[in-house]
């Protein structure tokens, strides 16, 4: 008997291939390496942390989460409350920006250092970082089954399942359900909402409706595009007084869900949004939108950030990859235009999404005269994704005539996963590297230990030198190998270098040596917990005459002109170097 793959079959495969890759991202990207993903993390930290939500000000007051403190906060409760009891309460010290970034002037795409900490076996706040993301995966997921449940309300089962197919196809949505921000939560009410809209037809619909746009706008505020669609099953399924019952059963949730937030605002901020101390603190050069190349940049951009652009928008896909999505999405384009042009009749469901795209579209035009052209990201549009999957599938199918089997369709899907996973493990991820090495392989001790924390002056904590080796003999002309075994305690604000310094029995210096500890990485980029070996050469100068010298090994900042102070594990002060005697003897 020939067994039969029905679209729900095909479904539940398309989902769990997402769920594959969605993990697979989830689980090897460094943390951080996401558009902003830093903050919205922080965001939940301090939530979770503090118990209460964050204020912004500007300059040179510090606002609590520097970056998303304007944000609605339901993703950030969601992530707080479900790991919470992982979260460190002590003090936060943020990763290290890439001083090689490219976005710093450098040539690399990894956006931050990646400590010893953030290394498997995860813990703590680092083990709920990663928790978080996978909350993000199961948002995304319940998003792509109610992008099904409306594909069926409105099309065919075709039209759903193409529609499902294509954001799985899509890289960014993968790399949404690897992440912690909150266009995951807002992803998924999107296309709750969507299906709500497109379905309601009972006052208990209208409710639940307006309970779904309400929490979208107390997730993020371009949701506010979404309050117009109560209109649409009001004005179609409902007539005479019995409207006005639907709009009320459906504003008064959504009104009760999200108003005290931007009621907050305004007692706050005198503004319902807060966006004016936001545009405030970063506000950029306006674009101008009158320019031909800035429209140009737009659509290139929005195009390669939804098939394939990956860290901080800092590394794109493979030119053919981008291509095929490009491919894609103007054939399902030009479909929708000849379907549109064409005699046969439209649901008017599909002018509604149309018209959802058009004003998520014209809120990212205005958010990019705010922002600059770093607004043209299509994960920004992430309020009418959803309806665009829906949209280019029916240009397909209907416009264009691609009427594919289910099976076909799974099998698109799973030749665009693995490309996205090839591309993935080929090319993304050679592209980041632990910056520190792991703790298993700085375990051993070297032949001498110390009690020495170098530390600035009137600071705390500092960077422990555990032990050294000091390989050669201490003899005129004679060449030495030091290594030194380092611990991080807190983050250094200098950017120290080891000197070496060999002083005479009259105290005065005889050799002079100064040398980057890693010179990859500042050490104002370590992090506590960061253990690391490094080695340092230097020889001991010929022509020394016979006498008493002491070898001096200590810390100093050259920009500053200023040595680390060296204390002991009791925070004791006890000088600034370590110091070794030796002797030239007479020969």
């Amino acid at each position: 008997m020939k067994y039969v793959f029905t679209p729900l079959h095909i479904l539940r495969g398309i989902i769990v291939l997402l769920l594959g890759s969605a993990l697979v991202v989830a689980l090897s990207n460094p943390l951080g390496e996401a558009p902003d993903e830093p903050a919205h993390f922080d965001y939940a930290r301090f939530v979770a942390v503090n118990q209460q939500l964050p204020l912004q000000c500007a300059p040179p007051c510090q606002s609590d989460v520097p970056g998303e403190g304007h944000q609605p906060p339901l993703a950030y409760l969601v992530y707080a409350g479900l790991t919470w009891p992982l979260i460190d309460s002590g003090e936060w010290v943020p990763q290290a920006i890439n001083p090689q970034f490219i976005w710093q002037g450098g040539s690399q795409s990894q956006a931050l250092v990646h400590g010893t900490r953030e290394q498997w076996p995860w813990q703590g706040t680092f083990l709920a970082w990663r928790l978080m993301r996978l909350i993000s995966v199961a948002f995304v997921l319940t998003g792509i089954y109610f992008v099904w449940r409306t594909g069926l309300a409105i099309s065919t089962p075709t039209v759903a399942l193409m529609a499902v197919a294509l954001l799985a196809s899509s890289p960014q949505t993968s790399l949404i359900a690897g992440s912690v921000s909150n266009d995951a939560l807002l992803f998924c009410l999107t296309a709750i909402v969507t299906a709500g809209t497109v379905q309601a037809r009972t006052y208990r619909q209208m409710v639940l409706l307006g309970l779904a746009i309400g929490a979208a706008l107390i997730t993020k505020q371009s949701a506010i595009v979404l309050i117009p669609l109560i209109c649409w099953p009001v004005w179609q399924y409902f007539t005479g007084w019995q409207r006005l019952w639907a709009l009320l059963l459906a504003g008064l949730p959504m009104v009760v869900t999200a108003g005290w937030w931007y009621a907050r605002n305004h007692l706050v901020y005198g503004d319902v949004f807060g966006l004016a101390l936001f545009r405030s603190i970063y506000q950029q050069t306006p674009l101008d939108f009158g320019q031909l190349s800035t429209w140009q940049q737009a659509f290139s951009q929005l195009m390669r950030s939804a098939w394939g652009m990956y860290g901080w928008m800092s590394l794109a896909a493979p030119d053919w990859w981008l291509q095929i999505g490009a491919t894609v999405t103007i054939s399902a384009a030009a479909g929708l235009l000849i379907h549109a042009g064409s005699r046969r009749p439209i649901a008017p469901q599909w002018w509604l999404l149309g018209a959802l795209w058009l004003v998520a579209s014209l809120w990212l035009i205005s958010f990019a005269y705010t922002v600059g052209p770093v607004a043209w990201q299509m994960r920004l549009m992430i309020i009418a994704v959803p309806a665009g999957g829906l949209l280019l599938a029916k240009g397909l199918v209907t416009g264009i005539g691609i009427t594919p089997k289910p099976i076909q369709i799974g099998l698109a899907v799973v030749v665009a996963i693995a490309c996205q996973l090839s591309i993935w493990w080929s090319h993304v991820l050679p592209n980041y590297q632990a910056n520190m090495p792991a703790a298993a392989t700085t375990a051993q001790p070297l032949a001498t230990a110390t009690k020495a924390i170098f530390v600035a002056p009137k600071a705390g904590g500092g960077i422990a030198l555990l032990d050294y080796t000091l390989t050669g003999q201490l003899a005129a002309g004679q060449a030495l190998d030091l290594q030194l075994r380092w611990l991080t305690q807190t983050r250094p604000s200098n950017n120290w270098q080891l000197f070496v310094w060999v002083i005479n029995a009259e105290k005065k210096p005889v050799l002079q040596v100064l040398q980057p500890l890693d010179p990859q990485l500042p050490t104002s980029a370590w992090s506590p917990g960061d253990r690391l070996y490094t080695s340092h050469q230097f020889t001991i100068p010929a022509a020394l005459p016979v006498g008493q010298y002491t070898l001096q090994i200590g810390l100093f900042d050259p920009a500053a002109k200023l040595r680390a102070h060296k204390r002991n594990y009791a925070e004791k002060l006890t000088g600034d170097s370590i110091r070794i005697p030796f002797v030239i003897p007479a020969p």
